[in-house]
């Protein structure tokens, strides 16, 4: 018996052992994708301003201010609420009941402090009289709860036993009468897990979770590939005839090369905002700093000066690839006069700087600037440095342009598809950019001035990267935060994958943002009263923390990001101390600045960070418009104005859960109080393998999916028949495609030769081919399928690969040409309560096998790149490293982590840039390194 046969087999013991009943239903009901929600709630809100009140409706509620994120943030980002004179409002949302007549509702509300806060649940179906089920007339919570202490009110779970028949229900939401205070809601979960208590916002147990949960446990080297091909040929499962020992020469495809300005390397955009340029380093002065640095505290700032002026070496900003960027829109360091139409003294200046410094680079930052006026002779100014203008970079925004709410809402009214949607709201969106630049030049100064635009969303990048690529921009970049839903590795998936796609830059906007937190090691920026600790609470103590920091360097740079660009850039240097025992400290770097500096040196040391390493590729509409923690409930944030339209559906929850599979554990960390980096540095099961590739009718631009060997499909594709034709031929000449029922239209599934629909049956089992007769099927959650007609021909080329207890086949796969499809008939992979279905982890799992040229266990998070000479493992432990929104935890160093590494080529040198000289491995004679990961540590392995 084969070992992959074994390992099914203890796979299929453990599960019979403890699947003897039927798998838990879970229907989980998150409030803000219920219908009938209007306008906005904030119960933690000003009064004054009428931020509480509502007006015969619920209204979304989040994200939370410091009360929420002080108690883990609510589940899915939003949350619902009421003000408390409300008597009938009430949202609605229709629920598929699976098998089963017994379910425990729980809710996750806001228990205010000695106060009711009633609101009822109620259920209607068919011929059935209507249940009503009240909470929030009794605290649940303690009154004297340090929550409720602090901020009024604590999330509480509360839960009831309902009797509900399979089929169609509808529950709602309601608010019956004035309480003293707002309701608020977060979800509503329903399931028949009789064990289910949850603590902050945990999951009843699912067995797609239980499966990857035992992949971690057992290893996945003993599971057979599924693709036919990786990145150096087709996989071999015979031994003498494996090719592995090719994984030495290969070298990344061109297409995956990390681009960056003019190509001549990776570069750090410093703000230069909060420090007067013309009376510091662009000044007369001999003795001044002569170079772009930005210090906010004035006695901070004073001895600096006093320290560095006239050195050619000052830490940080002497680096030639810290590029100085303005606060200001397009070139508006070359504002000019309104009466003489000259330069202004600072962009006199500034030219003048340039041409001393003919390798520096340099940028603007617009950020609710107005924008001023560059004139004819500013506009030559910027026309002689161009070619060294990085971009104008958009924190949070699309470009800080406001596009017309009722042109937009005009605009996309008749939208009824994502594709049309983004075409409608693109014309409106790029007139109104061209506009804001019109008034700085008082002419279009470029055929489309987004070029220039650099966005740089946190919440939202993963809906708008490929569209702001697709209007034009030359880079893209994400903001950076601990909040939820963060996930690095997804976002730079999307943003990597894109920039190969259209031979864009990635940038990374540096902040330091927890929440309604920041770290900031300043006293003019902080605000660190009492005062502060209900709406924001920026301290030396607060934001995302100094781990976090020192991950999120070393994640985004070997992710690819082609430039940083400094936020703060004020608070790198301090004097820290005071006036009792420690005494005023001289002038150092803070320990932000500690990171950067030493990032910088290291890098610099080490030029060659390489490519990286992704061999899977995740295919998305351009016009997907999911978002993982959306600031509205709908396709793209309600960029559109249509906040009724485009809700969720189907089509996210099969993008949330996929992913959450890909990136196991984030789905059992998201359930965790949040921490620094409990959301956003996740060790992921297989690694930081994956890209996306995006559908965009232009099939010019599907060049990149054939540098995948594995292409899976997510989300619902509008695919052209010249797309389908695309991805028909990428299959053809060698790619593996998973796709589901659900995702295409009849016509494109006729051009990929899927198998035809058939009517739709339910089951509740699941058994492998390579599952032993004898062997129990896995019980599985309830699911739709439609029934694949294999015929029995031996021409057929479809092999059945999974199917029910009884023979009916809902996952198939075909070889076609050098390629290979396989088909899940389960629509979008979900079961009826619109959870993962188990099968889908398994192909996952077996999708990554014989993928990567090495192979890495262990509970880190993980990423491989190609060197000219060798090979960059980045080793992540986030592990013993807890600091909550506000405060700050010591690390527990008991939580290093153990690194397996198995390579199918001899390895003779291993180092770590972060420690050379330390000898931190073991190799033993089976080639296999074992490396020692501390806990809160970063390991960036050179492998030759």
């Amino acid at each position: 018996m084969s070992r992959y046969l074994m390992v099914l087999l203890v796979i299929f013991c453990f599960a019979q052992s403890s699947l003897a009943a039927d798998e838990p239903e879970t229907l989980w009901l998150e409030a803000e994708h219920f219908l009938g929600i209007k306008g906005y709630c904030w119960p933690m809100g000003d009064d004054s301003r009428k931020m509480r009140e509502t007006a015969g409706n619920w209204g979304l509620s989040g994200p939370g201010w410091a009360a929420e994120w002080n108690q883990g943030g609510e589940s899915g980002f939003l949350s619902i609420a009421v003000g408390a004179s409300e008597q009938h409002a009430f949202v609605t949302r229709a629920i598929d009941v699976p098998s089963g007549d017994s379910f425990e509702l729980w809710v996750r509300y806001a228990d205010w402090r000695e106060q009711t806060e009633e609101f009822q649940i109620r259920f209607q179906q068919p011929n059935e009289s209507e249940q009503v089920f009240s909470f929030g007339q009794v605290a649940k919570r303690e009154e004297d709860n340090e929550m409720k202490l602090y901020w009024g009110w604590a999330f509480a779970w509360d839960h009831v036993t309902v009797k509900l028949k399979p089929g169609p229900a509808t529950m709602q939401i309601v608010a019956t009468r004035a309480q003293p205070v707002p309701r608020q809601i977060d979800v509503a979960v329903l399931t028949t897990d009789r064990d289910f208590k949850p603590l902050v916002k945990d999951r009843p147990r699912d067995s797609s979770t239980d499966l990857l949960k035992r992949f971690r446990a057992q290893g996945l080297s003993d599971l057979p590939p599924l693709a036919r091909r990786n990145l150096i040929g087709e996989i071999s499962t015979d031994a003498a005839g494996s090719n592995k020992s090719q994984w030495s020469n290969w070298q990344a495809p061109e297409s995956w090369r990390i681009r960056t300005v003019n190509n001549e390397g990776f570069l750090y955009l410093w703000n230069v905002s909060h420090t007067d340029a013309l009376t510091t380093w662009l000044g007369e002065a001999p003795n001044r700093v002569l170079y772009p640095y930005n210090i906010i505290d004035a006695d901070t700032r004073t001895e600096f000066e006093a320290t560095f002026g006239g050195k050619t070496a000052v830490p940080i900003f002497s680096d030639e690839r810290i590029a100085p960027v303005f606060h200001t829109v397009g070139a508006g360091v070359f504002s000019t006069d309104a009466t003489s139409g000259e330069v202004l003294p600072l962009g006199k200046k500034f030219s003048e700087w340039l041409d001393r410094n003919p390798n520096r680079k340099w940028g603007t930052m617009m950020n609710y600037h107005p924008g001023t006026k560059v004139g004819p002779a500013g506009i030559s100014l910027f026309e002689r440095y161009r070619n060294r203008y990085v971009g104008s970079v958009a924190g949070e925004s699309l470009g800080y342009f406001d596009p017309d709410p009722n042109e937009m809402a005009t605009a996309t009214n008749n939208a009824r598809t994502r594709r049309e949607l983004v075409s409608a709201f693109t014309p409106v969106s790029l007139s109104s950019n061209s506009a804001k630049y019109r008034k700085v030049y008082d002419r279009d100064l470029d055929a489309n001035p987004y070029a220039d635009v650099i966005s740089c969303h946190s919440i939202e990048s993963m809906s708008f990267t490929p569209i702001c690529f697709q209007w034009g921009a030359r880079t893209v970049g994400y903001e950076s935060s601990a909040a939820t839903s963060t996930l690095l590795a997804l976002r730079w998936a999307a943003m990597r994958g894109c920039a190969r796609q259209y031979d864009g830059m990635t940038a990374t906007y540096r902040s330091c943002n927890f929440g309604d937190s920041s770290t900031i090691f300043s006293k003019t920026s902080s605000f660190s009263g009492v005062e502060n600790i209900l709406d924001n609470y920026y301290s030396v103590f607060s934001g995302a923390g100094m781990t976090w920091y020192k991950f999120d360097l070393w994640h985004q740079y070997m992710s690819g990001s082609s430039m940083f660009y400094h936020e703060q850039g004020f608070d790198e240097f301090w004097k820290p101390g005071g006036t009792t025992a420690a005494g005023r400290k001289p002038v150092e770097l803070s320990p932000k600045g500690k990171l950067v500096d030493r990032f910088l040196r290291i890098t610099r040391e080490h030029p060659d960070r390489g490519t990286p390493v992704t061999p899977i590729a995740f295919l998305i509409d351009h016009s997907h418009g999911w978002e993982p923690a959306p600031f509205w409930p709908n396709a793209f944030g309600n960029w559109h104005q249509h906040p009724d339209r485009f809700l969720h559906s189907d089509h996210e929850q099969m993008l949330q859960q996929w992913m959450w599979s890909a990136y196991h554990p984030i789905g059992p960390q998201s359930q965790r109080a949040i921490t620094g980096v409990s959301e956003v540095f996740v060790t992921g099961l297989f690694g930081d393998i994956f890209d996306c590739v995006f559908a965009v009718p232009d099939v010019s631009r599907w060049k990149n999916i054939d540098s995948y060997p594995v292409v899976v499909a997510v989300g619902e594709l509008e695919l052209t028949p010249a797309e389908a034709e695309r991805l028909r031929q990428y299959v053809e000449q060698g790619g593996t495609l998973l796709i589901s029922a659900g995702q295409v239209s009849g016509e494109v599934a006729a051009i990929l030769k899927l198998p035809t629909a058939t009517p739709i049956v339910r089951a509740k089992t699941l058994r492998w081919t390579e599952q032993p007769s004898s062997a129990n099927p896995i019980a599985t959650p309830e699911f739709e399928f439609q029934p694949i007609d294999i015929p029995k021909s031996p021409s057929s080329d479809w092999q059945v690969l999974a199917a029910t207890d009884i023979g009916g086949c809902y996952c198939a796969t075909a070889d076609r040409g050098k390629g290979r499809v396989i088909y899940l008939s389960i629509p979008k992979g979900l079961t009826v309560t619109r959870q993962l279905h188990p099968i889908v982890p398994h192909l996952l799992a077996r999708l990554t096998r014989d993928q990567m040229p090495l192979e890495v266990s262990g509970e880190v998070e993980w990423m491989l790149n190609r060197t000219s000479s060798g090979w960059l493992l980045t080793l992540l432990n986030p592990a013993g490293q807890d600091k909550p929104q506000q405060g700050i935890t010591p690390t527990d160093y008991r939580q290093s982590r153990q690194v397996t590494i198995k390579a199918p080529f001899s390895i003779t040198q291993i180092s770590d840039w972060l420690a050379p000289g330390e000898t931190f491995w073991t190799i033993d004679q089976q080639n296999r390194i074992q490396i020692e990961v501390p806990a809160g540590g970063v390991r960036i392995v050179e492998l030759r």
